[in-house]
């Protein structure tokens, strides 16, 4: 079974889903389980999940957890092989503080081979005791074909081969590796991954204890992996994460972030100076790795929560800028944040030299946006945007690009964005000609000759067909002298790839000028969207604007569509296609699925309005 079935699978099953650590966090959750409980997944993942028992109940379930690793215990009969539960009775606890009869039964599901630290996890399944969850809908379609089709009502739609209840446990433990390392866990060790850490930090800020966040990363790290080969540096990596996991207390969260970075999170502490030493001084404790001995050097940064603290972000940001400060002081040392830091030129060039690391260790993602079709009822294309998670969070676009461009790295992550799109994408985009992806390019990267044939290339190479690949440029780059724009446009153009004019009404083209141009589409700016407030608004150069671009040929889409008003405003006046937060936000090729599901919903909705 391939993994991403299989997590599709998890994902629609009728029952809810879970799956608890050893320390009784939640670090896994179907879109059942939100509606059996009425949380969302964020407020789930890495919470505990006693949360989601009511008080009688937590005994008998901790008393079968109890017998579960008894059975599983060396010597048993179930010994080295997952055990499960008989389904038993209980009672859960809504977020509403409703309380309601559930069926659970539980299974254990031991640790991936190798894997360091991980530990044994259990896995939940959970229904109403009625027979159903509660608003728990139809099994999930597959992403392709009729998935993306408009529901209508009595239609069942697709559902998933075999039994998805009955085959979730098997699921669960023999995809649980895939699942951790595509959501909560690094795949090389284990440890906690950035959403995860997230995650943790915002539930230590809500509580009134002292927070205290570490953030580090190996010295030199790129020479080493250089010298000593990519086998061995992963060996030094797994090595540092097992000595910081020996540094601090259990509850205490160490994480990797990427690359070589790696941060710790402290609650309670009362003197996390003394564990920066602590970690400092072990992990200069030389080791031998791919028949060398090394001593790897650390720069750190610690940061404290106080009373101005916000949130998780500054409280990064603020170790980030301290760690830059230990880089900057001679490197292999640990500073602790102080407000000047986050002035220095230190820490405003790191910019730059994070974002080309970012490059060089395959940091930069892409995210996706559904693109609906009101005349179809159909998600008909996805924009693909690119996100660069630093430190754990992901840093806005509007932050990093232009960093890109000015560094000249701005060629570099276009490809990889485009190269990702279209291999991620491709699942779907074989479900139907007529779908697409979109990507954004800058005007720079037409400065370069070959700018088309590696768009072509690209697009062979992941098997796409280029006249279901998209590119979108900003008006004032089809008016740019100093590259031969119209000529590269005109060559994807003719090899099947659609071109479309972003933020359409914003420059100073013309409607008479769009005919000159190799063009297929048009994308209505959201500043004037967002001038629609009650759709009872008088503004013809809506109508005008559809109604022309439609005569010269082209498709109009209407970008950062946030509520139905506007949605219907524009629908009434023909507008094409539709793209909003009110459909769904930009989100990892792994929600594909719900990212549809979010978007057809809404569109449902704005019709049922109309």
């Amino acid at each position: 079974m391939e993994a991403g079935f299989a997590q599709q699978l998890l994902e629609y099953s009728p029952d809810a889903l879970l799956l608890v650590g050893q320390d009784g966090a939640i670090s896994f959750l179907n879109a059942a389980a939100e509606r059996l409980f009425g949380y969302s997944r964020a407020q789930l993942l890495g919470a505990d999940h006693s949360m989601l028992l009511a008080e009688a109940s937590r005994e008998e379930f901790h008393a079968v957890l109890a017998g579960l690793g008894t059975a599983a215990s060396p010597g048993s009969p179930y010994s080295g092989s997952p055990s499960a539960s008989s389904p038993f009775a209980g009672s859960g606890r809504r977020a509403d503080g409703t309380e309601l009869p559930v069926e659970i039964t539980c299974s254990l599901v031991p640790a991936p081979a190798g894997a360091a630290d991980a530990g044994t996890s259990v896995a939940l399944s959970i229904r109403g005791a009625a027979g159903g969850n509660p608003g728990a809908g139809s099994a999930g379609r597959s992403l392709s074909g009729d998935f993306a089709r408009r529901r209508t009502s009595g239609s069942a739609g697709a559902s998933l081969s075999g039994g998805p209840a009955a085959a979730a446990p098997a699921a669960f433990a023999e995809h649980d590796d895939e699942l951790k390392a595509g959501s909560l866990r690094d795949p090389l060790t284990a440890l906690p991954n950035g959403p995860l850490f997230n995650e943790r930090l915002a539930a230590a800020l809500r509580r009134p204890d002292p927070v205290d966040i570490l953030l580090l990363n190996l010295d030199d790290f790129r020479h080493l992996n250089d010298v000593l080969g990519r086998s061995a540096a992963d060996e030094l990596l797994v090595e540092v994460a097992s000595r910081l996991r020996n540094c601090v207390r259990p509850h205490d969260t160490v994480a990797r972030l990427g690359g070589d970075e790696f941060a710790v999170l402290l609650t309670e502490c009362l003197n996390a100076d003394a564990v920066a030493k602590r970690i400092a001084e072990s992990l200069y404790a030389p080791l031998r790795v791919g028949g060398s001995m090394v001593r790897p050097g650390v720069s750190m940064g610690l940061a404290s929560k106080s009373g101005q603290t916000l949130d998780g972000a500054e409280l990064l940001r603020q170790a980030d800028a301290a760690m830059t400060a230990a880089k900057a002081s001679g490197k292999n040392n640990w500073q602790r944040f102080r407000p000047e830091m986050l002035s220095t030129a230190a820490h405003k060039a790191d910019g730059d030299s994070g974002l080309r690391r970012a490059v060089e260790l395959g940091q930069i993602s892409v995210h996706y946006q559904p693109v609906v079709s009101p005349g179809i009822g159909s998600v008909v294309q996805f924009e693909a945007f690119a996100r660069w998670e630093r430190h754990g969070r992901l840093v806005p676009p509007n932050q990093f690009l232009p960093v890109a461009e000015q560094s000249g790295l701005i060629r570099e992550i276009g490809d990889e964005v485009l190269r990702r799109a279209c291999a991620e994408i491709r699942p779907w985009l074989a479900g139907d000609p007529a779908y697409s992806v979109a990507v954004n390019v800058s005007g720079l990267q037409f400065q370069h000759r070959d700018f088309a044939a590696d768009v072509l290339a690209i697009a062979s190479s992941t098997g796409v067909d280029p006249r279901q690949l998209t590119l979108e440029l900003t008006e004032s780059v089809f008016f740019d002298a100093s590259s031969d724009v119209l000529g590269q446009l005109r060559q994807l153009r003719g090899a099947g790839v659609r071109i479309a004019m972003d933020d359409f009404g914003t420059g100073y083209s013309t409607l008479g000028r769009l005919q000159e141009l190799p063009l297929d589409k048009v994308k209505i700016d959201r500043s004037f969207v967002a001038m629609i407030k009650t759709g009872q608004e008088q503004l013809p150069f809506f109508a005008t604007m559809i109604s022309a671009a439609h005569a010269l040929g082209l498709k109009v889409t209407a970008e950062g569509i946030e509520t139905p008003a506007q949605a219907k405003y524009l629908m009434d006046r023909g507008c094409d296609s539709l793209q909003g937060y009110l459909f769904a936000k930009p989100a990892p090729a792994s929600h594909l699925a719900g990212t549809m599901e979010s978007a057809l919903n809404a569109l449902d909705k704005v019709d049922a309005a109309r």
